[in-house]
């Protein structure tokens, strides 16, 4: 059966159909729906000829929703991204290229609890996404400029281990003078499988980690406690910043060079964006792309192929209103398809049952993400509500963390707009 909104549901499509329509320019694989130009409309916000950089000011982020500001590329430039909260609040950036793909995403490196990040971008369209941190609601300034213009946001000075001037990475680069604690004994090459090379300190005492490799070697860089939400740098042997990650999986992070690193010397730096003083678990592992991938798809991170070769439970075309409870047990997610058979909304509702703290992740069928929501209307449960049209979606169902292993009751339901 078909469900249609009600009056007051009726003006909350006319929202979405209206924020749509001033999306049509840039979609960001769905994720500029309802966005704004930075600079107010498309012929005025391309960042390569701006004058001056672009802000959209005061900028309410309802709680589990986010705010989108577009901007373009005419020539290959170097820009920063940032969003500093207004009065209190905790921002999370995410920078979209035209296609919906994600290019990179920041916290805290604004400096309190501010959001920045700086990178080079080929020409195109872009969406620079805000949300708060944990699916909170807040109102922020949003700016887009290249790297000689004026900042909003404070930056982080001197790295989180002493003074000095204001250094964007966060922590000091590593050099051949910095002190680190070595990896391994030796080269490293003989020592990457299985669990690799392991390491177990506070950040606080052991902010650096330096290893050498023998021969070329694609690696995965892996630092775990989410009480220490450790944030990772990776830095050749002359300390040039190569890669950095924040919040990979849960508050850990993860670094994969795919692409064989060249022999030499590395290092690594961490700052703790909650705890410091609590141990933090570093590791080098052989990168495994098989595993890697296999390892996307348990944890919902990446939406499996629907062909069959990893398990997703097929649910056919939603109906109007399903209910179903479902055993998860800790970060391996629980994948359903499904068919939307014409354009409408799309509300997820995962509550717990017995002991769980329900995460949400849907995509569509290209793996795409449309929505993700951890907590929602202050408790452990999640909510999330999508525009969808027509068409196949996957929805990976997930516990927090793996403290958590009970029953989660997950609830859909599909509106269509009302004639």
């Amino acid at each position: 059966m078909k469900f249609t909104f009600s009056a007051f549901a009726t003006t909350a499509i006319v929202g979405l159909t209206a924020g749509a329509a001033s999306a049509q320019d840039v979609s960001c694989g769905g994720i500029g729906a309802a966005g704004q130009w930075m600079g107010g409309a498309a012929e005025a916000s391309d960042i390569t000829t701006s004058e001056g950089p672009l802000t959209l000011e005061a900028l309410p982020v309802t709680q589990g929703g986010n705010t989108v500001g577009y901007f373009s590329i005419s020539e290959t430039t170097e820009v920063r991204v940032e969003a500093q909260p207004v009065d209190g609040g905790d921002s999370v950036i995410e920078l979209y290229d035209e296609a919906g793909t994600l290019i990179l995403t920041d916290d805290d490196s604004g400096g309190a609890w501010a959001s920045r990040a700086e990178t080079t971008l080929q020409p195109g369209s872009y969406c620079l996404a805000t949300r708060g941190y944990a699916d909170g609601a807040l109102t922020t300034d949003m700016r887009v400029g290249r790297l000689e213009h004026e900042d909003i946001t404070q930056g982080l000075s001197g790295g989180f281990f002493g003074g000095g001037d204001p250094y964007f990475v966060g922590v000091d680069a590593c050099t051949s003078d910095t002190q680190a604690t070595l990896l391994g004994t030796g080269p490293i090459d003989g020592q990457l499988t299985d669990d690799g090379v392991t390491a177990i300190n506070t950040i606080s005492e052991t902010p650096y980690y330096r290893f050498t490799l023998a021969n070329p070697q694609a690696i995965s860089v892996r630092a775990e406690n989410p009480s220490a939400d450790p944030y990772i740098y990776f830095f050749d042997g002359d300390g040039t910043l190569m890669a950095e990650n924040d919040d990979y999986e849960s508050l850990n992070s993860r670094i994969d060079f795919t692409t064989p690193l060249p022999a030499g010397t590395y290092c690594i730096g961490m700052r703790a964006l909650s705890n410091p003083d609590v141990p933090v678990t570093l590791s080098v592992v052989g990168y495994d792309a098989a595993a890697a991938l296999a390892e996307l798809y348990d944890t919902g991170e990446a939406a499996p192929p629907l062909d069959g070769s990893y398990p997703v439970i097929d649910l056919g075309v939603l109906p109007g209103r399903s209910v179903r409870d479902a055993q998860v047990s800790g970060r391996q997610a629980t994948w359903y398809a499904f068919e939307v058979p014409e354009q409408g909304a799309l509300v997820v509702n995962a509550v717990e049952v017995t002991d769980s703290d329900p995460l949400l992740i849907l995509y569509d069928d290209l793996g795409q993400e449309v929505a993700y929501n951890d907590d929602h209307g202050g408790t452990l449960n999640s909510q999330i509500t999508a525009r969808v049209q027509a068409g196949r979606y996957i929805l990976a169902v997930r516990q927090y963390s793996d403290n958590y292993q009970g029953i989660i009751r997950i609830a859909t339901e599909r509106y269509i707009p009302a004639p």
